[in-house]
């Protein structure tokens, strides 16, 4: 696609916007040589500028580039000129940004571009806060965003051609109906699986880009186009599906292509369409409307990453509708990115955000968190306390990570399946209320750990141990203090209800074992009769809701009889086998993929004193306590607290239930009030 108008770009002008400083690819004697020009655009007439977006990658930064001054924009003196008397400053970059720089720029114009690694100083935490509260400026500025790839793959070049052939209309029908062009939409998900969609801060850049291609080798197709074509490819994916069970070529497995809305790109598309609204006022301001909080967005992104897990946050601050006071966060009641703050303590602002915004804390069931341990991905980056900072600690147990969402984290999400669906589901659609709405009452905590070699002269004061209590600084607490390693708490108030006495075995691949039905009161019937399931048993096995969150439909109880009379000799349902069975009715099959979303990977449990029946996280154990707090939509599961030096330590949260009978604020409804204490949780 011929995109050369596009980046020819506007007339060079005055900009009232503040400055900025980018880059300027130089082709040195048309060779392939690179080396780049650094510019403060404030310093001329600023010219407009391309915007690069790309995924930085984990590689070692061993490509080497070349960094000199703009002393000869000023003499308006010529290239060559200034090439013989400027010192170089000698520069690591990593493979992706190299392969974008060679290929952007051009001996034929000059191409400015502002990129995040060379253009903000990424050891500096001061210039890094200060250059991410600008990122909207930049990228609305710019007159283009030019998003790269990769290279590599002839399979997604050839997809990126394919993408003008999916949003004809008329010819897409034809494809579809005759089934042609199978390898072409295999080839379709290769591209769909290109590291740069999910990336977390790709969401802002496209947000706010006035205009956007992608870029894949020499191929390039319009931001706007490659969108329709993923949108109606996850439109026909059902009709797609069954041609790939009848190919040879892709062993009959009608499954082939994987779960295409679990895709980064196929996730980016629907959330660029349904989170924000541009707007513009003329042919020069234009104006994002967002439309998702804060938890919302985090809650729609699990599967998109960020090099520094503060960025999980920060990356988001611009395009919600509840931080937009961000950059004024004197009270504690808004996030702004503060890149000297520990990625624990911004998991631990993001959390109290969330619980004063909604007056829930069901924020501590959702797991939304990073869990690899590893420094910042920087080209330039020393062992540092900026490198400190960026390390994920131990993670309190009430900061739920990615590893027990249901995809898991980022690298694995691909790979199908994890775990199952939330109870506490998203925040805009709260199937439960297990609390009856009762309001959130919780405080924060946090309290240094001083390894021997780092206790000072003098013992910490009751007001160091609380430099952070409801996300304020104490200012009286000195700076090298604020980030030696701390414990954070969060105190929550609730009450038991009951001691859990029985697990079953973890639930793995979604088998059901005899045992765990038995567990929900299942008996071999006497005759043929398909109402003999218990209640108790089916409502569990779907979290007693519908995939939407609504009511199950009645005839869920007839489908879990037909499933329980097709159990193998062990008196086990596979529910996998079942699925794949050609011969199993749709309905059931509906029925059992419900089922697999809510029970894979959690187990059954019991209770001592009130028998009460239902799923848990599989690492539950007979001890545990099942407990309601106020402000969470479903029960949940705590260890009681061990004695930690003589002392009664912490409860740790295990997770989110669900329980037959008390998912709707039955707990609350008894006789007498509930014996409210508030839980420590570490």
């Amino acid at each position: 696609m011929d995109l050369s108008n596009v980046r020819n770009g506007p007339e060079r002008r005055e900009y009232a916007k503040p400055p900025i400083r980018a880059i300027r690819p130089v082709v040195k004697n048309h060779r392939k040589e690179y080396h780049s020009h650094s510019t403060k655009l404030a310093e001329f007439v600023q010219p407009p500028y391309e915007a690069l977006s790309y995924c930085w990658g984990t590689d070692d930064p061993s490509k080497k580039i070349k960094i000199f001054d703009n002393k000869f924009t000023k003499d308006r003196r010529s290239l060559k000129e200034a090439l013989k008397e400027v010192k170089f400053l000698g520069f690591n970059i990593r493979h992706s940004l190299h392969e974008a720089l060679k290929h952007f720029r051009t001996s034929e114009q000059d191409v400015i571009l502002w990129v995040d690694a060379l253009c903000i100083d990424q050891d500096n935490e001061t210039e890094k806060t200060q250059q991410v509260a600008k990122m909207a400026r930049i990228y609305s500025s710019a007159y283009h965003v030019l998003v790269w790839l990769g290279t590599g793959l002839k399979s997604c070049e050839r997809a990126m051609d394919f993408v003008n052939e999916v949003i004809q209309l008329s010819k897409l029908d034809l494809m579809v109906k005759n089934g042609s062009h199978l390898l072409k939409w295999d080839e379709l998900v290769d591209l769909l699986r290109c590291q740069w969609f999910s990336r977390r801060w790709v969401v802002q850049e496209l947000a706010f880009a006035q205009d956007a291609t992608l870029h894949y080798a020499e191929k390039s197709v319009y931001w706007s186009e490659f969108a329709d074509a993923v949108a109606l490819f996850v439109n026909k994916i059902d009709e797609i599906k069954p041609w790939f069970r009848k190919s040879n070529d892709f062993n009959n497995n009608q499954e082939h292509l994987g779960d295409v809305m679990a895709l980064g790109a196929s996730i980016l598309v629907d959330v660029t369409r349904n989170s924000f609204r541009k707007r513009k006022w003329d042919s020069e301001d234009r104006y994002l409307e967002p439309l998702s909080g804060l938890e919302a967005l985090i809650s729609n992104l699990l599967s998109f990453e960020a090099s520094d897990p503060r960025d999980t946050v920060y990356a988001l601050l611009s395009i919600v509708r509840d931080n937009n006071e961000g950059r004024d966060n004197i009270d504690g009641r808004y996030i702004k990115a503060d890149y000297q703050k520990t990625a624990i303590e911004v998991y631990r602002d993001f959390t109290r955000f969330c619980v004063e915004r909604s007056k829930s804390v069901d924020i501590i069931c959702r797991h939304w968190a990073p869990a690899k341990k590893r420094p910042l991905e920087s080209a330039r980056l020393n062992r540092t306390k900026s490198q400190k900072n960026g390390l994920i600690a131990k993670i309190p147990s009430w900061v739920p990570t990615l590893t027990g969402s249901p995809f898991g984290d980022p690298e694995a999400a691909l790979n199908g399946r994890l775990n199952g669906d939330s109870f506490v589901g998203h925040p805009d659609r709260k199937p439960y209320n297990a609390s009856k709405s009762e309001p959130a009452s919780v405080r924060f905590e946090d309290y240094p750990i001083l390894d021997a070699s780092e206790v000072p002269e003098e013992p910490a004061s009751p007001k160091t141990q609380a430099s952070f209590v409801d996300g304020i600084a104490d200012p009286s607490v000195p700076k090298e203090r604020r980030h030696i390693n701390r414990a954070f708490y969060m105190y929550v108030k609730g009450f038991k209800v009951d001691i859990v006495t029985n697990v079953s075995a973890r639930i793995a691949g979604g088998l059901l074992l005899r045992e765990c039905l038995t567990m929900g009161d299942w008996k071999e019937p006497d005759d043929e009769s398909t109402n003999n399931v218990p209640d108790k048993l089916w409502r569990t096995l779907v979290a007693d809701r519908g995939p939407s969150g609504e009511n199950p439909p009645t005839w869920y109880q007839r489908a879990c009889s037909e499933c329980l009379a097709r159990s193998t000799t062990s008196g086990d349902i596979d529910t996998g086998a079942l699925i794949a069975n050609q011969r199993s009715p749709s309905h059931l099959k509906d029925f059992l993929r419900r089922v697999q979303s809510i029970v894979w990977n959690r187990v059954f449990v019991t209770t001592r004193d009130q028998q009460h029946f239902g799923l848990a996280p599989k690492a539950t154990r007979p001890g545990d306590l099942l407990c309601i707090l106020l402000g969470c939509t479903v029960p949940v599961i705590l260890r009681p607290p061990r004695l930690e030096d003589g002392k009664v330590g912490h409860y740790e949260l295990i997770g989110e239930t669900y329980i037959y009978g008390l998912m709707d604020g039955e707990a609350l409804d008894m006789d007498g009030s509930p014996p409210y204490e508030d839980f420590k949780l570490g």
